[in-house]
């Protein structure tokens, strides 16, 4: 949870937020229409990359890794909590635009609409249904929680006394979404051949760093967090971590609701794709920071940094988010 001091500090902020919101909510879904026209197969691995693209940023492991970096953790946290509540109304809009773009490119359900005479009948994803499964699985949670902390003070005592303890209790159960959603996927007898997964992943991984290269280009072009780098510093360090990564829960919930209208069979492969993207882009981020932590302590920066671990020693466990 934000609190109030924190969230104080980051509002001022303001570029850094707007374009982590427009980044994180409008410009990064855009390739979405494109991951699902990739010529994959079967096509449910296409659904996943565009899912995936669609999404929030991380819960957990973009904040992990912005306070690893010496970043501006309370920034990270305010674009977290503010992205995946927001995301909530966005989804259903824009979930059902890129499904129908990619159908138009030729990609995931194309075939469906071609054999029934046109797009506009191929893949329809009723907005309404995702908006009311995303309130219950988010928004609902998120504001019974802040309502609870606000009204019972010994329970927002104890919640930040153990604070990291909940972390951990928080990242495990996070962990078991994929694990459930795998494990329903095998159930219902989908089988993904190791080449054309690894062909996903390592599509995932491009989108990932073109996320990356657009919110470094977008830093330095708009002086996000200030004129001065080394003042910007941490500012930047934090926006460009959280506003290139993508969330798996929610991506998990959205599945859930697509099973129905795009199959089970395509629904378990785009589960498969998407958490195996979110590993390994985790993965990836965990030793893209060990080394700009060392890069960091090498020329001096300013800002804090991980105290004289080595390189990856002192980063914290991945988490799903």
């Amino acid at each position: 949870m934000l609190r109030r001091g924190e969230a104080e500090k980051a509002l001022s902020a303001t570029g850094a937020i707007a374009w982590g919101l427009a980044s994180i909510l409008l410009i990064t879904p855009l390739v979405a229409p494109l991951m699902g026209a990739l010529p994959l197969q079967p096509a449910g691995l296409a659904l996943g990359l565009l899912v995936f693209a669609c999404m929030p940023t991380t819960l957990s492991s973009g904040v992990a890794l912005t306070q690893v970096l010496g970043g501006n953790t309370a920034l990270a946290l305010l674009l977290t909590i503010s992205t995946n509540l927001v995301s909530v109304f966005t989804l259903p809009l824009l979930l059902p635009w890129a499904l129908k773009t990619s159908a138009a490119l030729g990609g995931f359900g194309a075939a469906t609409s071609s054999a029934a005479g046109g797009v506009a009948a191929g893949v329809r994803l009723d907005p309404v249904p995702l908006l009311v499964q995303l309130v219950q699985c988010i928004l609902l949670p998120a504001l019974a929680g802040a309502g609870l902390r606000a009204a019972l003070p010994g329970l927002r005592t104890w919640v930040d006394a153990n604070r990291r303890t909940l972390s951990v209790v928080s990242g495990g159960l996070l962990s078991l979404v994929p694990w459930m959603q795998v494990s329903k996927a095998l159930s219902q007898g989908v089988v993904v051949a190791p080449a054309a997964l690894a062909a996903a992943v390592g599509a995932s991984l491009v989108m990932h760093a073109l996320f990356l290269g657009l919110n470094v280009g977008a830093a330095e072009l708009f002086r996000l967090g200030g004129a001065d780098p080394r003042v910007a510093a941490p500012t930047r360090r934090a926006l460009i971590v959280v506003a290139s990564q993508k969330t798996l829960p929610v991506a998990m919930a959205v599945l859930g609701r697509l099973g129905p209208v795009v199959g089970a069979e395509a629904a378990g492969c785009a589960a498969v794709t998407a958490v195996f993207s979110h590993l390994a882009q985790t993965c990836v981020d965990f030793w893209l920071v060990a080394r700009w932590n060392e890069y960091i302590r090498r020329r001096g920066s300013s800002g804090p940094v991980v105290h004289a671990a080595p390189a990856g020693a002192s980063l914290p466990r991945p988490a799903a988010g």
